[in-house]
């Protein structure tokens, strides 16, 4: 985890001062440079509002750190954009989302992008997941199936949060919801029992409970209520060419793997040692069928399929469910085909690791060339979705059309 936030969070969120707050490199060092230089000039005004919310974005010693924050200094980068952590505005979420939902040239990081809200800004990411559930005491008995037998039970949240709009949908007016104008009130509300429990996030939760040294044993997550992404958000009246731009760089941060096969993204979240598990309902059974038809097509044809998987094509990768998907390395462990990373078809990996550590490619090819066929488990980014995820691939080896051996590969994440 990074340094500063594993030696340095726990004791700085012990403080009452900012705990009222609310605790709620790619392959190349050249710069990609705005072509408008008035673009570039209003990204440098632009003001932008966060919050405490770790790991994400967070104070610490009056600066600030945070998956977030660390991301943008890398966009601004390779943008040529001149911006330092100073001009962030860190403040209550409401004041921030209000400020950001009024006022041209604004930004809010990091958002709940839902349904509700798809309207309201525009939006760049995703930044990493994040999942709404309800907490309670263990001890308090709370049995929760349902998101309507929270109609039941008295229910705390913080202000503006994502989560009040999944409980009005459960049926809940927010007229009987208990709103928090930060996160020690929400947990305050909690132990003292005037609720019976309290909507937040996953993650969340968790540093809270380092963040106050609470025993983790005595609360228990009753409810996953909604799993969706964060996001940065900005003002609706944003111009697009300011929006595609922060998109486009944050895509190349996020799929360009580099000289040691890993991103800048992957870099920043794992040091965050943000990790997480899914489960697309992709089965042994989807990921053996395509490695064996993708076998065959390459037999018979290589280079016209090598096409059809760069160019994403079906079934290459599922129209249906975009984690299942064909990727290709010959026994260098060059990358011949990948049906949703164009960047790195071409790039060599061997002796590069995961996030981990983990020589994952060399051991699928020292599978193959020994046993043909085989599993390997890593760590890897999700296509469309943000965060690093738990991994499992199968592969096989492959003699193409054209006389070469190819590894062909797919995966589920698990």
């Amino acid at each position: 985890m990074k340094k500063h936030f594993r030696k340095k969070l726990f004791i700085r969120l012990s403080l009452l001062t900012v705990l009222i707050i609310s605790l709620v490199s790619c392959s190349s060092d050249d710069s990609v440079s705005p072509n408008d230089t008035a673009l570039k000039e209003q990204i440098e005004s632009m003001t932008f509002y966060t919050e405490s919310y770790p790991p994400f974005n967070y104070e610490e010693e009056g600066s600030l750190y945070g998956v977030s924050i660390e991301i943008l200094d890398e966009l601004y980068t390779k943008m040529s954009v001149n911006f330092d952590r100073s001009k962030y505005n860190l403040t209550d979420w409401s004041i921030g989302y209000k400020a950001t939902l009024e006022t041209n040239n604004t930004m809010l990081f990091s958002t709940v992008r839902n349904a509700e809200r798809e309207n309201l800004f525009k939006w760049v990411g995703p930044i990493a997941p994040h999942k709404d559930v309800i907490i309670s005491l263990k001890n308090s008995n709370v049995n929760i199936n349902a998101g309507t037998d929270l109609l039941n039970h008295k229910v705390g949240v913080i202000k503006d949060y994502s989560s009040i709009q999944i409980l009005v949908n459960y049926g809940l007016s927010e007229s009987v919801l208990y709103i928090a104008e930060n996160v020690n009130e929400l947990y305050s509300m909690l132990e003292n029992g005037t609720v019976d429990c309290i909507a937040y996030s996953e993650i969340g939760h968790q540093l809270i409970l380092s963040a106050f040294i609470l025993n983790e044993s005595d609360y228990e997550t009753t409810y996953v209520m909604s799993v969706s992404e964060l996001y940065y958000a900005f003002n609706l009246n944003t111009s697009n060419d300011i929006i595609d731009y922060f998109q486009d760089v944050l895509n190349e941060l996020i799929n360009d793997r580099g000289t040691d096969g890993t991103s800048v993204y992957d870099r920043i979240i794992s040091n965050y040692n943000i990790i997480n598990n899914s489960n697309d309902g992709i089965t042994d059974e989807h990921v053996l069928n395509l490695v064996n038809q993708t076998s065959n097509d390459i037999i018979a044809d290589a280079s016209g399929t090598f096409l059809k998987i760069n160019n994403s094509e079906s079934p290459y990768r599922d129209s249906n469910i975009p984690a299942l998907y064909t990727f290709v390395y010959d026994t260098s462990l060059t990358v011949i085909a990948h049906a949703t990373n164009s960047l790195i078809v071409g790039a060599n990996f061997k002796g590069k690791p995961d996030v981990s550590g983990k020589l994952f490619r060399d051991e699928i090819l020292a599978g193959a060339l020994s046993n043909g066929t085989g599993w390997e488990d890593y760590i890897y980014t999700k296509p469309g979705e943000g965060g690093l995820y738990y991994k499992t691939a199968y592969y096989k080896l492959t003699t193409g059309s054209d006389g070469n051996q190819y590894i062909v590969c797919a995966g589920k994440y698990r």
